[in-house]
């Protein structure tokens, strides 16, 4: 009866150490794409905002450089 016991506290054990390292995989995997996809949204907020500013600087070198 006592080995019946033994066994079962350890499956029990057992499946519920493989749940919480399946749940805590799962959430930092989740959240490590999070990190990325926001690294990705800062990189092209910055990328654009430089496009803008060298794009306005050559629009008005080009104004002064042809003003009539």
């Amino acid at each position: 009866m006592m080995e019946i016991l033994k066994k079962f506290r350890a499956v029990v054990f057992g499946a519920i150490a493989l749940f919480l390292y399946l749940f805590g995989y799962r959430q930092a995997r989740e959240t490590a794409l999070k990190e990325q996809l926001e690294g990705e949204n800062n990189a092209v907020k910055v990328a654009k905002k430089v496009r803008t500013n060298l794009s306005d600087d050559r629009i008005k070198r080009l104004h002064n450089k042809y003003k009539r």
